[in-house]
């Protein structure tokens, strides 16, 4: 296991162009990009087990792709959502789950995309060949009977936002300058390019991973926690409350 590493910002310690409080209805958990790593996703949700026992948490999509274990990841996450009360655990879409659920439904021409951005290493996690010559009708095929139809239906209905007071979830954040409304294309699942550089003018703070970056972000109305899993060992959680926030990550 990975060693743990714990952050602490709050509000009050720098000072921000955007100036509504963090006001979650009640505190809460958000859980960055995964990407394959069920290792490192089993290794925070011990941590978030010891230091936030109880709370709701809510993943922020990417899930698959990239890493060796994203059978493992969504089946996990699948039991966790399905086994706790409702609102317990909540699984956002990707964009690289959006990106498996289109492949499934056009074969031919949404696999060269997937396949360059994750897809072999998630049809090898669920024991399928992407290199034995099989076309994408057939890979298709083969991924909807190792996953099984109950397992991809929950992937597919993944929602694409989540709020909890003036807190708002997605996994790519949105664009700051419109409402936020659960609709693909605005935002959500690939980015805006004025997240970064506009801050919200509602009151609102959005959660999201997507963007990576070498540590947690905390500024101008967004909370960005996507510190690449993959590619750094570090999956990083935000536990959020009233007034200030935490980080957590492997």
């Amino acid at each position: 296991m990975a060693m743990i590493q714990d952050f602490i910002t709050r509000l009050g310690k720098r000072r921000f162009r955007f100036s509504a409080p963090i006001d979650p209805d009640h505190s809460f958990v958000a859980i960055g990009d995964i990407h394959g790593h069920d290792d490192l996703l089993e290794a925070l949700l011990d941590k978030l087990e010891a230091e936030a026992p109880g709370l709701p948490v809510v993943c922020l999509g990417d899930y698959v792709d990239r890493g060796p274990d994203s059978a493992k990841v969504l089946r996990r996450l699948a039991d966790l959502e399905q086994g706790r009360g409702p609102g317990d655990v909540v699984c956002l879409m990707g964009n690289h789950e959006a990106m498996m659920i289109d492949f499934l439904h056009l074969p031919n021409s949404k696999w060269p995309l997937w396949s360059r951005n994750g897809g072999r290493e998630t049809l090898r996690s669920f024991g399928i060949d992407p290199d034995d010559g099989s076309n994408p009708d057939q890979l298709s095929a083969a991924l909807r009977d190792r996953a099984g139809e109950e397992l991809l239906d929950w992937i597919a209905h993944r929602p694409l936002i989540w709020r909890n007071g003036n807190i708002v979830a997605s996994h790519a954040g949105g664009d700051p300058t419109q409402p936020i409304q659960a609709h693909r294309g605005h935002g959500l699942l690939w980015g805006h390019p004025k997240l970064f550089s506009t801050p919200r003018k509602d009151d609102l703070w959005v959660v999201h991973g997507h963007f990576i970056r070498t540590a947690p972000e905390f500024r101008d109305g967004r909370i960005g926690i996507d510190t690449g899993a993959f590619q750094t060992g570090r999956l990083t959680a935000a536990i959020i409350e009233p007034g200030h926030v935490r980080f957590l990550s492997t």
